[in-house]
């Protein structure tokens, strides 16, 4: 990735855990080739590692044979991410909501949550397995309509 353009990185992961230090590292580095600061680049990396989290755990079943892709594009004061997996997709609209108490003790089903709440935009698509696709810039951050 070339630092005065910013350009464009992919990552292609097998589906294993042990890769999302990996993947930290390099959304890291992207999001600060962007410009983002410190605070705005930490935020797109905890985003980042949850899709991909995701994408291995129920994507792609942790099935080694299956990949995840991670894509980044950046442009000055901007950087966005997309996280594709080979799974066979799933109702986004139909969440549960991770706040209701009677969930908000359970040791999964915030990751959506957390990738809204930390980008200022994310959004899903289905062909050939789940694409999230999540955008975030240098200035104040959106109202998260994700």
């Amino acid at each position: 990735m070339a630092e005065a353009a910013c350009g464009t990185e992919e990552l292609i992961l097998p589906s294993r855990l042990d890769e999302l230090e990996r993947v930290d590292e390099a959304t890291l580095r992207c999001a600060r080739l962007a410009g983002l600061d410190e605070g705005r680049s930490t935020e797109v990396a905890i985003a980042v590692v949850e899709a991909v989290t995701n994408a291995i755990m129920h994507g792609n079943g942790q099935d080694d044979s299956k990949v995840v892709r991670v894509q980044f594009a950046c442009v000055p004061g901007e950087i966005k991410v997309m996280v594709h997996d080979e799974g066979g997709g799933f109702d986004f609209s139909c969440l549960p909501d991770p706040t209701d108490p009677d969930r908000c003790m359970r040791c999964s089903g915030r990751g959506i949550y957390i990738m809204r709440h930390m980008m200022d935009n994310v959004e899903f698509s289905m062909s050939n397995g789940t694409t999230v696709t999540m955008t975030k810039g240098v200035g104040p951050s959106g109202s998260h309509p994700g």
